[in-house]
Protein backbone atom coordinates (compact mmCIF):
# COMPACT_ATOMS: atom_id res chain seq x y z
CA UNK A 1 0.00 0.00 0.00
CA UNK A 2 1.69 3.67 -1.11
CA UNK A 3 1.69 5.71 1.74
CA UNK A 4 0.64 9.05 1.50
CA UNK A 5 3.01 11.87 0.52
CA UNK A 6 4.18 14.19 3.41
CA UNK A 7 3.33 17.69 2.71
CA UNK A 8 6.34 20.27 4.03
CA UNK A 9 6.35 20.56 7.61
CA UNK A 10 5.51 23.84 9.32
CA UNK A 11 7.85 24.93 11.93
CA UNK A 12 6.26 27.37 14.23
CA UNK A 13 8.17 30.34 14.32
CA UNK A 14 9.47 30.92 18.19
CA UNK A 15 7.26 33.04 20.18
CA UNK A 16 9.09 36.44 21.60
CA UNK A 17 9.70 35.57 25.49
CA UNK A 18 7.87 37.67 27.97
CA UNK A 19 9.53 39.36 30.82
CA UNK A 20 8.74 37.94 34.54
CA UNK A 21 6.50 39.32 36.26
CA UNK A 22 7.98 41.29 39.26
CA UNK A 23 6.68 40.71 42.42
CA UNK A 24 5.56 43.39 44.57
CA UNK A 25 7.63 43.73 48.14
CA UNK A 26 5.01 45.77 49.47
CA UNK A 27 3.21 42.95 50.96
CA UNK A 28 6.31 41.27 52.69
CA UNK A 29 6.89 44.61 54.06
CA UNK A 30 3.78 45.37 55.18
CA UNK A 31 3.70 41.73 56.91
CA UNK A 32 6.98 42.23 58.37
CA UNK A 33 5.46 46.02 59.68
CA UNK A 34 2.51 43.64 61.24
CA UNK A 35 4.49 41.63 62.79
CA UNK A 36 6.78 44.64 64.54
CA UNK A 37 3.83 46.26 65.62
CA UNK A 38 2.57 42.73 67.27
CA UNK A 39 6.02 42.34 69.11
CA UNK A 40 6.24 46.04 70.18
CA UNK A 41 2.81 46.04 71.48
CA UNK A 42 3.30 43.03 73.49
CA UNK A 43 6.50 43.96 74.43
CA UNK A 44 6.17 47.89 75.55
CA UNK A 45 2.08 47.37 76.20
CA UNK A 46 0.21 43.98 76.59
CA UNK A 47 3.27 42.86 78.86
CA UNK A 48 3.45 45.74 81.15
CA UNK A 49 -0.09 45.34 82.16
CA UNK A 50 0.33 41.94 82.46
CA UNK A 51 3.13 41.85 84.77
CA UNK A 52 1.37 44.57 86.90
CA UNK A 53 -1.49 42.50 86.94
CA UNK A 54 0.59 39.17 88.59
CA UNK A 55 2.38 41.10 90.54
CA UNK A 56 -0.54 43.25 92.49
CA UNK A 57 -2.01 39.31 92.83
CA UNK A 58 0.79 38.11 93.86
CA UNK A 59 1.75 40.81 96.46
CA UNK A 60 -1.92 39.55 98.61
CA UNK A 61 -0.71 36.25 98.83
CA UNK A 62 2.94 36.33 99.39
CA UNK A 63 3.06 32.13 99.66
CA UNK A 64 2.91 32.10 96.01
CA UNK A 65 6.35 33.32 96.08
CA UNK A 66 7.13 30.05 96.70
CA UNK A 67 7.30 29.33 92.39
CA UNK A 68 10.47 30.55 91.08
CA UNK A 69 8.47 31.31 87.63
CA UNK A 70 6.19 34.24 89.81
CA UNK A 71 9.01 35.04 91.97
CA UNK A 72 11.50 35.95 88.23
CA UNK A 73 8.53 38.19 87.49
CA UNK A 74 8.17 39.89 90.88
CA UNK A 75 12.07 40.29 90.65
CA UNK A 76 11.62 42.13 87.21
CA UNK A 77 10.72 45.16 89.59
CA UNK A 78 12.16 44.99 92.50
CA UNK A 79 15.07 42.73 92.94
CA UNK A 80 16.96 45.69 92.64
CA UNK A 81 15.89 47.54 95.81
CA UNK A 82 16.57 44.57 97.99
CA UNK A 83 20.45 45.90 98.24
CA UNK A 84 19.14 49.49 98.89
CA UNK A 85 18.79 51.11 102.13
CA UNK A 86 16.72 54.05 102.66
CA UNK A 87 18.30 57.04 104.44
CA UNK A 88 22.48 56.25 105.16
CA UNK A 89 22.70 58.17 107.98
CA UNK A 90 19.29 56.52 109.54
CA UNK A 91 19.70 56.15 113.23
CA UNK A 92 18.46 52.81 115.23
CA UNK A 93 14.73 52.46 116.30
CA UNK A 94 12.97 49.78 117.73
CA UNK A 95 11.26 47.50 115.26
CA UNK A 96 9.05 44.68 116.76
CA UNK A 97 8.06 41.09 114.54
CA UNK A 98 5.27 39.53 116.20
CA UNK A 99 4.77 36.16 117.25
CA UNK A 100 2.69 34.59 113.26
CA UNK A 101 2.81 37.52 111.49
CA UNK A 102 3.75 36.68 107.48
CA UNK A 103 6.38 37.52 105.59
CA UNK A 104 3.68 40.32 103.94
CA UNK A 105 2.93 41.76 107.80
CA UNK A 106 6.27 42.12 108.59
CA UNK A 107 7.47 43.39 104.96
CA UNK A 108 4.25 46.44 105.19
CA UNK A 109 5.10 47.18 108.80
CA UNK A 110 9.00 48.02 107.68
CA UNK A 111 7.97 50.59 105.45
CA UNK A 112 4.99 51.58 106.68
CA UNK A 113 7.81 52.65 109.71
CA UNK A 114 10.60 53.67 106.96
CA UNK A 115 12.90 51.58 107.30
CA UNK A 116 12.10 50.03 103.74
CA UNK A 117 11.36 51.57 100.21
CA UNK A 118 9.18 48.05 99.20
CA UNK A 119 7.53 45.63 100.66
CA UNK A 120 7.38 43.45 98.07
CA UNK A 121 11.22 43.61 97.86
CA UNK A 122 11.83 42.60 101.17
CA UNK A 123 8.78 39.37 100.73
CA UNK A 124 10.76 38.40 97.67
CA UNK A 125 13.91 37.81 99.20
CA UNK A 126 12.74 36.38 101.94
CA UNK A 127 11.47 33.56 99.49
CA UNK A 128 14.45 34.25 97.11
CA UNK A 129 16.72 33.09 99.81
CA UNK A 130 14.42 30.73 101.60
CA UNK A 131 14.24 32.79 104.50
CA UNK A 132 10.46 32.95 104.81
CA UNK A 133 9.95 30.69 107.29
CA UNK A 134 12.95 31.40 109.89
CA UNK A 135 12.26 34.87 111.00
CA UNK A 136 12.14 34.91 114.76
CA UNK A 137 9.72 37.20 116.82
CA UNK A 138 10.68 40.40 119.19
CA UNK A 139 11.69 43.49 119.53
CA UNK A 140 14.94 44.57 117.05
CA UNK A 141 17.01 47.72 116.75
CA UNK A 142 17.32 48.45 113.13
CA UNK A 143 17.96 51.77 111.15
CA UNK A 144 16.81 52.90 107.77
CA UNK A 145 20.47 52.93 106.94
CA UNK A 146 19.73 49.08 106.63
CA UNK A 147 19.29 47.22 103.42
CA UNK A 148 16.26 44.72 103.56
CA UNK A 149 18.88 42.06 102.81
CA UNK A 150 20.51 43.31 106.33
CA UNK A 151 17.42 43.25 107.84
CA UNK A 152 16.38 39.73 106.85
CA UNK A 153 19.69 38.25 107.90
CA UNK A 154 19.29 40.27 111.34
CA UNK A 155 15.74 38.81 111.53
CA UNK A 156 17.29 35.03 111.58
CA UNK A 157 17.94 35.23 115.15
CA UNK A 158 16.37 35.96 118.33
CA UNK A 159 16.90 40.04 119.00
CA UNK A 160 18.74 39.15 122.39
CA UNK A 161 21.88 37.46 120.44
CA UNK A 162 22.21 40.05 117.63
CA UNK A 163 23.47 43.84 117.74
CA UNK A 164 23.54 45.89 114.57
CA UNK A 165 26.56 48.17 113.80
CA UNK A 166 26.26 50.26 110.68
CA UNK A 167 29.24 51.58 108.99
CA UNK A 168 28.63 54.60 106.83
CA UNK A 169 31.23 55.62 103.97
CA UNK A 170 33.16 58.15 104.91
CA UNK A 171 32.80 58.56 108.99
CA UNK A 172 35.66 58.92 110.75
CA UNK A 173 37.24 57.39 113.31
CA UNK A 174 35.44 59.31 116.04
CA UNK A 175 32.50 58.67 114.28
CA UNK A 176 32.79 55.15 114.46
CA UNK A 177 34.00 54.95 117.92
CA UNK A 178 30.25 57.22 118.64
CA UNK A 179 28.31 54.80 116.63
CA UNK A 180 29.81 51.93 118.42
CA UNK A 181 29.44 53.12 121.85
CA UNK A 182 25.53 53.78 121.09
CA UNK A 183 25.37 50.38 119.93
CA UNK A 184 27.40 49.02 122.52
CA UNK A 185 27.02 50.98 126.23
CA UNK A 186 29.25 48.89 127.53
CA UNK A 187 31.80 50.37 125.51
CA UNK A 188 32.70 54.02 126.06
CA UNK A 189 34.19 55.86 122.80
CA UNK A 190 37.96 56.26 124.43
CA UNK A 191 38.26 52.43 124.94
CA UNK A 192 37.24 51.62 120.89
CA UNK A 193 39.62 54.52 119.93
CA UNK A 194 42.04 53.47 121.70
CA UNK A 195 41.60 49.48 120.42
CA UNK A 196 41.64 51.06 117.13
CA UNK A 197 45.12 51.30 116.50
CA UNK A 198 47.54 49.03 114.43
CA UNK A 199 49.16 47.19 117.99
CA UNK A 200 50.54 43.47 116.88
CA UNK A 201 47.76 42.84 114.32
CA UNK A 202 49.48 41.35 111.68
CA UNK A 203 47.07 41.79 108.97
CA UNK A 204 48.86 42.32 105.30
CA UNK A 205 47.52 45.79 104.63
CA UNK A 206 49.62 47.48 107.94
CA UNK A 207 52.75 46.06 107.04
CA UNK A 208 55.41 48.61 108.06
CA UNK A 209 53.48 50.95 110.02
CA UNK A 210 54.57 51.62 113.32
CA UNK A 211 52.38 49.75 116.15
CA UNK A 212 50.95 53.13 117.57
CA UNK A 213 49.14 54.31 114.52
CA UNK A 214 45.35 54.66 114.69
CA UNK A 215 43.45 52.56 112.06
CA UNK A 216 41.60 55.67 110.44
CA UNK A 217 40.79 54.29 106.82
CA UNK A 218 41.31 50.97 107.91
CA UNK A 219 37.65 50.04 109.24
CA UNK A 220 35.70 48.97 106.80
CA UNK A 221 32.13 50.73 106.27
CA UNK A 222 29.90 48.11 106.26
CA UNK A 223 26.68 46.21 108.11
CA UNK A 224 28.00 44.24 111.16
CA UNK A 225 25.95 41.68 113.36
CA UNK A 226 27.40 41.04 116.87
CA UNK A 227 26.65 38.80 120.08
CA UNK A 228 25.69 42.02 122.50
CA UNK A 229 28.87 40.88 124.75
CA UNK A 230 31.38 41.89 122.00
CA UNK A 231 34.66 43.56 122.74
CA UNK A 232 35.63 46.41 121.49
CA UNK A 233 38.88 44.56 120.47
CA UNK A 234 37.04 42.28 118.90
CA UNK A 235 35.27 44.53 116.75
CA UNK A 236 38.23 46.38 115.24
CA UNK A 237 39.40 43.01 114.33
CA UNK A 238 36.08 42.19 112.56
CA UNK A 239 36.02 45.52 110.67
CA UNK A 240 39.74 45.21 109.80
CA UNK A 241 39.38 41.57 109.03
CA UNK A 242 36.86 43.04 106.40
CA UNK A 243 39.14 45.76 105.11
CA UNK A 244 41.74 42.72 104.33
CA UNK A 245 39.01 40.83 102.53
CA UNK A 246 37.72 43.31 100.30
CA UNK A 247 40.49 45.31 99.24
CA UNK A 248 44.45 43.84 100.16
CA UNK A 249 44.35 42.48 97.23
CA UNK A 250 43.53 45.29 94.91
CA UNK A 251 45.72 47.47 97.06
CA UNK A 252 48.45 45.45 97.11
CA UNK A 253 48.70 44.84 93.31
CA UNK A 254 48.45 48.80 92.89
CA UNK A 255 50.89 49.63 95.41
CA UNK A 256 53.92 47.60 93.39
CA UNK A 257 52.58 48.80 90.32
CA UNK A 258 52.74 52.31 91.08
CA UNK A 259 55.96 51.94 93.25
CA UNK A 260 54.22 53.33 96.48
CA UNK A 261 52.72 51.93 99.70
CA UNK A 262 49.17 50.88 100.66
CA UNK A 263 48.76 53.11 103.35
CA UNK A 264 49.60 56.10 100.92
CA UNK A 265 46.76 54.60 98.55
CA UNK A 266 44.10 54.29 101.65
CA UNK A 267 45.58 58.05 102.25
CA UNK A 268 44.34 58.88 98.67
CA UNK A 269 40.83 56.97 98.73
CA UNK A 270 39.72 58.47 101.86
CA UNK A 271 40.02 62.14 100.37
CA UNK A 272 38.30 60.42 97.26
CA UNK A 273 35.83 59.25 99.30
CA UNK A 274 34.86 62.44 100.60
CA UNK A 275 35.26 64.56 97.87
CA UNK A 276 33.10 61.85 95.47
CA UNK A 277 29.05 61.97 95.98
CA UNK A 278 28.70 60.94 92.57
CA UNK A 279 30.81 57.19 92.91
CA UNK A 280 30.94 57.10 88.90
CA UNK A 281 33.48 60.19 89.64
CA UNK A 282 35.45 58.67 92.13
CA UNK A 283 38.30 57.85 89.59
CA UNK A 284 38.24 60.93 87.59
CA UNK A 285 38.97 62.83 91.03
CA UNK A 286 40.99 60.25 92.22
CA UNK A 287 43.06 61.20 88.94
CA UNK A 288 43.13 64.88 89.39
CA UNK A 289 45.07 63.78 92.99
CA UNK A 290 47.00 61.33 90.92
CA UNK A 291 48.39 64.41 88.66
CA UNK A 292 49.04 66.93 91.21
CA UNK A 293 51.17 64.54 93.09
CA UNK A 294 52.95 63.71 90.75
CA UNK A 295 53.74 67.34 89.43
CA UNK A 296 54.78 68.73 93.18
CA UNK A 297 51.13 70.38 92.85
CA UNK A 298 49.69 70.80 96.50
CA UNK A 299 46.32 69.04 96.80
CA UNK A 300 43.86 71.69 98.13
CA UNK A 301 41.96 69.57 99.21
CA UNK A 302 39.28 71.15 101.52
CA UNK A 303 38.19 67.17 102.92
CA UNK A 304 41.48 67.49 104.72
CA UNK A 305 41.27 70.76 106.66
CA UNK A 306 37.75 69.52 107.52
CA UNK A 307 39.44 66.80 109.02
CA UNK A 308 41.93 68.80 111.08
CA UNK A 309 39.01 71.29 112.74
CA UNK A 310 36.74 67.78 113.61
CA UNK A 311 33.67 68.72 111.59
CA UNK A 312 32.45 68.32 108.13
CA UNK A 313 31.37 71.31 107.77
CA UNK A 314 31.47 73.96 104.47
CA UNK A 315 34.94 75.54 105.27
CA UNK A 316 35.45 79.78 105.46
CA UNK A 317 38.14 81.89 104.04
CA UNK A 318 40.20 81.52 107.54
CA UNK A 319 39.71 77.83 107.78
CA UNK A 320 41.61 77.51 104.61
CA UNK A 321 44.80 79.45 106.81
CA UNK A 322 44.51 76.74 109.16
CA UNK A 323 47.76 76.02 110.65
CA UNK A 324 48.03 72.13 110.45
CA UNK A 325 50.08 69.34 109.23
CA UNK A 326 46.82 68.06 107.30
CA UNK A 327 45.74 71.75 105.68
CA UNK A 328 46.92 70.34 102.13
CA UNK A 329 46.17 74.18 100.76
CA UNK A 330 49.51 74.97 102.82
CA UNK A 331 51.28 71.21 102.93
CA UNK A 332 52.52 69.51 99.83
CA UNK A 333 51.90 65.91 99.55
CA UNK A 334 49.06 63.82 100.71
CA UNK A 335 48.36 64.47 104.57
CA UNK A 336 49.88 62.31 107.50
CA UNK A 337 47.16 59.90 108.00
CA UNK A 338 43.46 59.15 106.26
CA UNK A 339 40.96 61.27 106.52
CA UNK A 340 38.18 58.90 106.75
CA UNK A 341 37.29 55.32 106.45
CA UNK A 342 36.69 55.12 102.46
CA UNK A 343 34.33 52.31 101.28
CA UNK A 344 34.90 49.74 98.28
CA UNK A 345 34.15 52.81 95.49
CA UNK A 346 37.02 54.86 97.04
CA UNK A 347 39.64 52.61 97.58
CA UNK A 348 39.58 50.81 93.50
CA UNK A 349 39.36 54.61 92.33
CA UNK A 350 42.87 55.45 94.94
CA UNK A 351 43.94 52.13 93.38
CA UNK A 352 43.56 52.62 89.95
CA UNK A 353 42.97 56.35 89.10
CA UNK A 354 41.29 57.46 85.58
CA UNK A 355 44.31 58.65 83.19
CA UNK A 356 43.73 62.23 82.28
CA UNK A 357 45.13 65.37 82.06
CA UNK A 358 42.86 67.50 84.50
CA UNK A 359 44.35 69.50 87.52
CA UNK A 360 41.33 70.64 89.09
CA UNK A 361 37.19 70.53 89.51
CA UNK A 362 34.50 72.71 91.07
CA UNK A 363 30.98 71.78 92.22
CA UNK A 364 28.16 72.17 90.16
CA UNK A 365 26.30 73.51 92.85
CA UNK A 366 23.26 71.65 91.60
CA UNK A 367 22.26 69.56 94.30
CA UNK A 368 23.63 66.16 92.06
CA UNK A 369 27.06 66.83 94.19
CA UNK A 370 29.09 66.50 90.73
CA UNK A 371 32.01 68.34 89.18
CA UNK A 372 33.25 70.31 86.30
CA UNK A 373 36.73 69.33 85.59
CA UNK A 374 39.52 71.70 84.40
CA UNK A 375 42.90 71.54 82.79
CA UNK A 376 44.14 74.82 83.60
CA UNK A 377 43.80 77.46 85.87
CA UNK A 378 42.03 79.85 83.32
CA UNK A 379 39.29 76.85 82.69
CA UNK A 380 39.06 76.12 86.20
CA UNK A 381 37.88 80.38 86.99
CA UNK A 382 35.39 79.56 84.01
CA UNK A 383 34.21 77.04 85.46
CA UNK A 384 33.85 79.23 89.04
CA UNK A 385 32.18 81.84 87.10
CA UNK A 386 29.44 79.13 85.67
CA UNK A 387 28.59 77.64 88.74
CA UNK A 388 28.16 80.85 90.75
CA UNK A 389 31.57 80.01 92.70
CA UNK A 390 33.54 83.25 93.38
Amino acid sequence: MQRPERGPVRVPSRQRARPPKRRSTAGPLVFLIFVMALLFGFLFVVRPIVVDAAIDFISTRDSLMRQPVLRTIVATRVASDTDLAVDPNGQLRSFEVRRGETASDIGRDLRAQGFIRSDLAFVYLLYETDRADVLQSGTYRISAAMTPREIAKLFERAPGEQTVLKIIEGWRLSEISSAVSKAFPSIPKEAFSAAAVVGDRKNTVLAGLDPKTPLEGYLFPDTYFFRPDTTATQIVDTLLDNFEQRAAATLRAAAIARKTTIYDIVKLASIVEREARDRAESPIIAGVYANRLRIGMKLDADPTIQYALGDWRVLSLDDLATDSPYNTYRVAGLPPTPICNPGQKALEAAAAPASHDFLYFVAKQDGTGDHLFARTLEEQEANRLKVGNR
